[in-house]
């Protein structure tokens, strides 16, 4: 059984802006996850198709169940397209180990609120299909998930602060 998350974020910039500076910015993305404590490497990016590639090692300690399954050294690649006639970023979630038992899709999309401020909804299903710990796994993928992207609003926020 999988969950289900929505997260809506109020965002210090227009929509136009929060794709081209935010999502589409290689400085952004590595002050993110500096910030967020991971290490990132994009591994692709096509403007033109809209397809993107990164490999993201997290540093948080999971609980120990989790860490027995997906090993020490986790990481997750996450792929995705945007589509920038839809101003939408469709993605799934890669994981380095039993890849086959844990799926994570999400969608990103940008609403404006004013000409100063957009909000980001990100909704993502989550499920893990492994006997006995598929609960917990996703129990802590999504309270994860939620924190990384409470701290990522933040960094955003902050970014963007920062650089006007």
């Amino acid at each position: 059984m999988s969950k289900s998350l929505a997260i809506r974020q109020l965002l210090d910039c227009p929509e136009k802006e929060f794709w081209d500076r935010i999502f589409g910015g290689e400085d952004f993305n590595n002050y993110l996850y500096e910030g967020l404590g991971f290490e990132y490497e994009l591994q692709e990016w096509n403007p033109e198709t809209g397809y993107r590639r990164a490999k993201i090692w997290p540093t948080r300690q999971m609980p120990r169940a989790v860490a027995n399954v997906l090993g020490n050294r986790f990481s997750y690649v996450e792929e995705g397209t945007f589509d920038a006639e839809a101003a939408r970023y469709d993605f799934r979630v890669i994981p380095s180990a039993v890849t086959d038992r844990i799926r994570v899709r999400g969608t990103v999309t940008v609403e404006a609120v004013s000409d100063h401020q957009c909000e980001r909804c990100v909704t993502l299903e989550i499920g893990a299909n492994i006997v006995g710990l598929g609960r917990l796994i996703e129990a802590y993928f999504v309270t994860a998930t939620r924190e990384q992207y409470a701290k990522n609003a933040a960094l955003v926020n902050e970014y963007l602060a920062s650089s006007r």
